[in-house]
């Protein structure tokens, strides 16, 4: 148990960060849900507005809440519509209302401060808060696959986790970009990920949500990666890598609580995200940022046309 007790020490700030956004309510009278879909709302929220504003065109009040809702909502409903259960947007009040006004208010709070929307400086703030919140709905949707409703082919395949993770993961971003839902005009395109030059830092929506299934459903010890488990914990047992410790105890890797096997996929989704800020922001050549009046039936176009009269 030595190595189990030492990594659950190092992932205590993660395990309580997921507790704190999970049980914890905006205000309990004045906006009672939890902070986890609503700082989800938020940072979609972000996102969108700094792809819209790139539009040519200012969005339709319709285009541009319905744009969003597929980026928030995406990865959910082709999640929950792979497993054949119904998806919570389409049977609660609960999801719009915390993602519908997040959403304005925020579009409120850019409009008046157009300058706090810098994607460099936000992303660079925020990815440990993009690992919890991405961790966090990759492994609850894998816990939809206990649902006695579940085919046991799902619940048994080690794939269909990965493909679960990849799907809650980038499923949202990957259908909005595909039919730019941030530009007035809606077509479908070449998924991102699909597109040449996309590299490890333009796919890593994808990847790293099946990487955070893996990680989560094999170190709790899941029967889908029991294989994976065996292999791993003869790995970790070896002479080699057990200089300080006894190397031939297996009880040594017992399975990881649900709670530490999400920290620990939560601590090294956190490193892919913060690499790929680095990447993005720090080491790409700069581009200017393009900052226009996005709001829906804005007056930025009006002004335009007034200037070259």
């Amino acid at each position: 148990m030595e190595l189990a007790l030492t990594a659950a020490n190092y992932l205590r700030p993660i395990s309580d960060a997921l507790v704190y956004i999970n049980t914890t309510k905006v205000h309990s009278v004045w906006f009672p849900y939890p902070l986890a879909p609503t700082l989800h709302a938020a940072r979609v929220s972000m996102i969108f507005q700094a792809n819209a504003r790139r539009s040519p065109a200012p969005l339709s009040w319709g285009t541009y809440i319905t744009g969003y809702l597929i980026m928030c909502w995406g990865g959910g409903l082709i999640s929950h519509f792979f497993l054949g259960l119904p998806p919570p947007m389409l049977y609660s009040f609960s999801p719009s209302i915390i993602y519908i006004s997040v959403h304005l208010v925020l579009t409120l709070l850019f409009q008046i401060f157009p300058d706090l929307l810098y994607p460099p400086v936000i992303d660079t703030i925020l990815w440990p808060l993009d690992a919890l919140l991405r961790t966090n709905a990759v492994t609850s949707t894998l816990g939809l696959l206990y649902s006695p409703n579940i085919h046991p082919e799902y619940q048994n395949s080690a794939l269909t986790h990965m493909l679960l993770g990849a799907i809650v993961s980038a499923g949202g971003g990957l259908s909005a970009s595909t039919v730019g839902a941030w530009t007035p005009n809606w077509s479908f395109s070449t998924p991102p990920v699909l597109r040449a030059g996309a590299g490890w830092a333009g796919t890593l929506d994808l990847w790293g949500g099946a990487l955070v299934a893996l990680i989560y459903s094999s170190t709790t010890g899941h029967h889908a990666f029991s294989s994976l488990h065996t292999y791993t914990t003869l790995i970790l047992s070896s002479p080699l890598l057990s200089v300080t410790r006894k190397p031939h105890a297996d009880s040594d890797f017992p399975p990881l609580s649900a709670l530490g096997a999400k920290s620990l996929a939560t601590a090294v989704l956190g490193l892919l995200f913060a690499a790929r800020v680095i990447k993005v922001h720090w080491l790409a050549p700069s581009t200017p940022v393009a900052t226009p009046n996005i709001a829906p039936g804005s007056g930025a176009s009006k002004k335009g046309k007034k200037k070259d009269q």
